[in-house]
């Protein structure tokens, strides 16, 4: 595919068949083309067969009486004050004898019930369009000429630019829609000042295309010729509100006739599929179907996208009664939208659509993680909502013949909350990441609900990495040698996700081009570039704010791939329209990329699929090709100097190591590209390399649910010097391989980037079946055994214990990789390691080496045995003591410059008790702790406590002020937080006061105490 420049109705469900969206009214005909009327709120419709424009009514959704016209109204506008509808007639290569003279425009006056005709010999030949923009006065376009027609008198002016437009003639095979006959198309922006119009030229192929710019005001007309391939189909022209953007067919194009972006995989077809923009709210709606050779085109079950208008990311995809089939018009009030359609129209309720039932999951994956402490079923739960936010049906269904997985519920109507429980045994034997695939079903719900990735890990002990579960098709993977960063690129959302890389959370989502394929960094490190399969842009974003900076525009009908930037140049692979693909200069100040016609001595001709690697120096850019071609530039002689072909076939793992030193797949070729070593027999394909203290490393996979394997390499002979095994299988091209789901765009090259070295040392990021994994910086080092040292409460550090206590484990060795829980409820498994208090699972909110902070189950007491397991080994029994109940007061507490405050809190001002802000009698204060105990009802440690009911210590405690009982108003877990609890209690009047009045809450046996200021 390319593209290259020069409310009361909606939702039904069918017998037997899912709800679709929209309400179809047939005319018995073809629409040529549609016309709102605000003023009497009807829309005109132009029956091209059958010598009338009908009327359908907006208060009734249903047609009146038609409006008899002359033969084949092809194209029909309505004057901004809906008194005149020009109606053009389609009478092309009709002979003489029929129609001597043929009607090509009719004026209807609607105010006066009069008509006026013009004969199509002052046009010269038949209009292809008729378009009102805010002025008096219609543009009208026939195959050779433009005229600016005044309603009022029938008078044509023509206008200056002539061109020679192909249409089709009459008569027409069987089977002929009107957009294969006139194949031209106009649009109007919500403003009125911009008419935009797409209509196909004469030079032959359907692919050959005219792109027409009006400006109402200043009369000024624009005419630009691109190639569409497939032709630029459907033949419909959508526009913004100020003119400045508008589609094309299946093309975004901006007012300067760039490609912003593109529908990835249309039919281009012109008389199927529709679309519109919606510039109120900032969404297109879309029916791009795909080509029968696609798989799921040949099904052709039509559904309505909605996209983000800057890039054309699906938001949602919703089934369709039946397939467009051409223009489409807004209401008014923007409330419905009028689609011509296979029958008819079809009337969308585009404005109710936030009410419709529409059935999905918050969650996009769910991992369950494996865990060395336990082989019991896991637990997981996602969450059906109707974003309509009504009661809708759901089931749930797996593949078939899965086993080992079991639905709480596999049907039920929404909001619900369905658990899924895994049994790992089942899936022992992968020892990586299996992925099945949990689809959403509704009969109510209008759109298709994406489906849920269940994750199942079943690592052993030995493997090493952390998962970062990250969902999507992720592609390309970098490092920030300056800022601890780390960005990773989402293809099927076009997004970059930029990672703190100390502490593994997103920190922001960078919106790209269409279809994003691969980033590198300028030699500066202040800017991130990204390449785009489906725009003709770059887009370029400053690492310093994270803010995009001014793109890079490629020549027209290129479209970047790869990336590579050197000390002297920017290089870009560019897929081309037209062919044959080039690699372009990339010229960064002015923002822009040429395609020069020969790179030193060779031609410039590539591989779309070629790719691209600059040296860690920046002194040259490696280049290699499937079919074996490799090619190397050099920033001395700053162009190609050297190219061979000594292999057969190129694949997998890609980098420039050194100036003289490439490795592509198995392979490592020298300066002058010499293949001069090849790995021995690896155990599965090379997933990613990346430089680590002057080592080489080497990722590998063999099949998606193996465990994979991180090695280190000695470089001059590829071979492995040590290694081991990952937790899941790093990704590869033939592993991100799936049929395209609507239009969502996707470029999977046969190289792949996927493993990144932290500049901080701290760790290796690789992608994975999962999202990414955090691999140790020394992941084959010898691991000592964990030893625990002080397992202290994590409130005031004491040893005071209880069930349900968050506790503070300190010692060594404790983690290979720093982790913090990022989910709730929390994990049992952190960074490699898990830990258990008489054999029962402890969760985890972070570990590091010699630090973790958990909570003690509520099930364990008396004396404890806590163990910590790593790859490392099993640390020796550490003997607790738990009570019935240890309060402890979180000294967390933070009033301007004072820290470590207890934290209770007056609640007349909601400020922390400080000297400055002291207790006074006949006031409340509520304290903050834990280590309260066990609860009623019984929570499960590591889930957030519920608001309804409320969990209530079993062991009730007491507080004093200065000896003087306080009154307790409230005692219980704080709802949302995992042990926390709260007390609240009234001071009596008869407290006594001073700067250090000791309060104290006793639980059985155990009691703690701080001291306070109280004042009268």
């Amino acid at each position: 595919m390319a593209f290259l420049l020069a409310v009361a109705i909606g939702w039904c469900a069918r017998p037997g068949a899912a709800a679709t969206f929209g309400k179809v009214v047939p005319i018995g005909g073809h629409i040529a083309d549609l016309a709102y009327d605000a003023r009497r709120n009807l829309v005109y419709i132009a029956n091209f067969g059958a010598s009338r424009v009908d009327v359908l009514a907006g208060s009734t959704q249903s047609l009146q009486g038609p409006i008899y016209v002359p033969a084949a109204p092809g194209t029909l506008a309505l004057s901004p004050d809906g008194r005149f509808l020009v109606v053009g007639h389609f009478l092309e290569g009709t002979p003489p004898q029929i129609a001597p003279d043929p009607v090509a425009l009719t004026v209807l006056d609607l105010d006066a019930d009069q008509r006026r005709t013009l004969p199509q010999s002052l046009l010269g030949s038949s209009p292809l369009a008729v378009a009102f923009g805010a002025g008096s006065r219609a543009l009208v376009v026939t195959r050779t000429r433009f005229f600016l027609l005044d309603p009022f008198t029938g008078e044509l002016e023509p206008l200056t630019i002539v061109t020679d437009l192909q249409t089709d003639e009459l008569p027409v095979p069987f089977a002929t829609f009107p957009p294969e006959i006139l194949r031209a198309s106009a649009g109007v922006s919500g403003d009125g000042r911009i008419i935009w119009v797409a209509a196909q030229l004469r030079e032959g192929a359907p692919e050959q295309v005219a792109l027409i710019r009006y400006a109402v005001e200043s009369r000024e007309l624009r005419l630009a010729g691109f190639t569409a391939s497939p032709p630029a189909g459907p033949r419909v022209v959508s526009v913004n509100g100020d003119g400045s953007q508008l589609l094309a067919g299946w093309a975004l194009i901006n007012e300067n006739l760039i490609l912003l972006a593109e529908f990835p995989y249309p039919a281009g077809e012109l008389h199927v599929g529709g679309h519109a923009y919606d510039y109120r709210r900032d969404v297109i709606y879309a029916h791009i179907p795909l080509p029968a050779a696609e798989p799921g085109g040949a099904s052709r079950e039509p559904v309505l996208e909605l996209f983000d208008t800057d890039n054309l990311t699906v938001r949602e995809r919703l089934r369709l009664p039946e397939n467009l089939a051409g223009k489409a018009v807004f209401s008014s009030d923007m409330e419905f939208l009028y689609a011509a359609s296979d029958s008819g129209v079809t009337i969308l309720p585009v404005g109710a659509l936030a009410r419709a039932p529409r059935v999905r999951a918050v969650q996009e994956d769910v991992l369950f993680p494996g865990n060395a402490c336990d082989n019991r079923p896991i637990v997981r739960e996602i969450d059906l909502v109707d974003l309509g936010g009504g009661a809708t049906d759901f089931r749930l269904e797996l593949p078939a013949g899965t086993r080992g997985i079991r639905l709480s519920g596999s049907a039920g109507s929404t909001p619900a909350r369905v658990a899924i429980e895994v049994d790992p045994s089942f899936y022992r034997a992968q020892k990586g990441t299996t992925a099945i695939e949990l689809v959403i079903r509704s009969s109510a719900a209008v759109n298709i609900p994406p489906p849920v990735r269940l994750l199942i890990n079943t690592r052993e002990p030995e493997q090493r990495g952390v998962l970062r579960n990250v969902p999507g098709k992720l592609v390309d993977v970098l490092a920030d040698p300056v800022r601890n960063r780390l960005y990773v690129l989402r293809q099927d959302k076009n997004l970059v996700l930029v990672f703190d890389a100390g502490t593994y959370e997103q920190i922001a989502a960078l919106r790209t081009g269409n279809t994003p394929v691969q980033m590198a960094m300028t030699r500066d490190n202040r800017y991130l570039i990204v390449t785009n399969d489906h725009s003709q842009l770059a887009r370029v974003y400053d690492l310093e704010t994270l803010e995009p900076s001014q793109p890079i525009v490629f020549p027209p009908g290129h479209y970047p791939r790869s990336i590579a930037v050197s000390n002297r140049s920017i290089l870009a692979v560019a897929r081309s329209a037209s062919g044959p693909h080039r690699i372009d200069l990339v010229h960064f100040d002015e923002r822009i990329a040429t395609a020069p016609s020969q790179l030193g001595i060779y031609t410039n001709e590539v591989s779309a699929q070629t790719v691209l690697s600059a040296s860690p120096s920046g002194n040259v850019i490696f280049g290699a090709m499937p079919d074996g071609t490799v090619l190397l530039y050099e920033t001395t002689a700053d162009t190609i100097v050297a190219s061979r072909q000594d292999l057969e076939g190129l694949a997998g793992a890609y980098a420039a190591l050194a100036d003289g030193a490439f490795v592509v797949g198995p392979n490592l070729l020298n300066a002058s590209l010499v293949p001069v070593a090849q790995a021995g027999q690896l155990e599965g394909t090379a997933a990613g390399y990346g430089l680590a203290d002057g080592w080489t490393v080497r990722t590998l996979a063999g099949a998606p649910s193996s465990p994979g394997v991180i090695e280190r390499v000695e470089l001059s002979e590829l071979r492995s010097v040590s290694g081991a095994k990952m937790i899941e299988a790093p990704v590869l091209a033939k592993f991100l391989e799936s049929p395209p789901v609507g239009q969502t765009g996707q470029t999977i090259l046969p190289f792949l980037r996927t493993l990144a070295p932290l500049a901080n040392r701290q760790a290796m990021i690789s992608l994975s079946r999962s999202g990414i994994t955090i691999l140790p910086w020394a992941f084959d080092e010898a691991l000592a055994q964990p030893v625990v040292e002080r397992v202290v409460n994590s409130a005031d550090y004491t040893g005071g214990l209880a069930p349900g206590s968050l506790i503070l484990i300190q010692g060594m060795h404790l983690s290979t990789v720093p982790e913090m829980a990022r989910e709730r409820p929390l994990p049992t498994i952190l960074g490699e390691a898990c830990i258990t208090v008489n054999d029962q699972l402890v969760p985890l909110f972070r570990i590091t080496e010699s630090e973790a902070l958990a909570q003690l189950p509520y099930t364990v007491s008396g004396t404890g045995r806590l163990i910590v397991r790593s790859p490392g080994g099993t640390s020796n029994p550490f003997v607790l003591t738990i009570l019935p109940g240890a309060p402890a007061v979180f000294r967390s507490g933070a009033a301007g410059p004072q820290t470590g405050l207890p934290t209770i809190v007056r609640q007349k001002n909601g400020e922390l008790v400080t000297l400055s802000n002291p207790i006074h009698p006949e006031e409340a204060i509520t304290i903050y702790l834990t280590g309260l105990g066990v609860t009623s009802p019984l929570i499960e440690a590591g889930q957030p406590a519920p608001g309804e009911p409320v969990a209530q210590p079993v062991l009730e405690p007491r507080l004093t002020l200065g000896q003087v009982g306080l009154p307790i108003q409230f005692v219980g877990l704080v709802a949302g937080e995992i042990g926390v609890y709260r007390i609240d209690a009234t001071i009596p009047f008869w407290v006594p006061t001073g700067m250090s009045v000791p309060l104290t809450i006793a639980q059985g046996t155990y009691s703690t105490t701080l001291s306070v200021r109280v004042v009268r």
